[in-house]
């Protein structure tokens, strides 16, 4: 498996980075998730399929075949890289995160994201998380 991400982060663009990478050796199936601090277009997502299906490393590990699907996050998936924090800021996000005493889960709005920690507002308040305290966080949807 990890020879195979090394050669698919070849047909990424420097500031794409892969998310997951499963493959179902039952039915000869790739499913690559992909990420970016820049939006990622289809036309880009398809790109990427038909370089991988011209790379003679990958298909060798496929002689029956192999379907692949490259996408990107859904509206319901979790934040898990800083970027995506950053991508993110001015948006409220649920999130679930440990404290010195317990865990916690709120709604926020993310107002900054840096290196060390991200920093969440609610009624006017202040609080900096560091990444490595956040148990899960996602960005609310709502159709208001």
């Amino acid at each position: 498996m990890n020879n195979i991400e090394k050669e698919i982060k070849k047909f990424l663009k420097p500031d794409m980075e892969i998310l997951s990478c499963k493959i179902n050796d039952k039915t000869d199936f790739l499913r690559i998730i992909i990420d970016s601090i820049n939006n990622i277009s289809i036309d880009e997502t398809s790109h990427i399929v038909k370089k991988i299906k011209n790379d003679d490393m990958i298909m060798s590990n496929f002689p029956n075949g192999l379907k692949i699907e490259v996408g990107t996050p859904g509206i319901d998936s979790s934040l898990i890289k800083k970027f995506q924090f950053a991508k993110n800021i001015g948006r409220k996000i649920k999130l679930e995160y440990k404290d010195n005493i317990k865990s916690n889960n709120d709604s926020f709005c993310l107002v900054d994201a840096n290196d060390s920690h991200i920093v969440v507002e609610k009624f006017s308040e202040k609080m900096n998380i560091k990444y490595e305290n956040i148990i899960n966080a996602k960005v609310e949807i709502s159709f208001a």
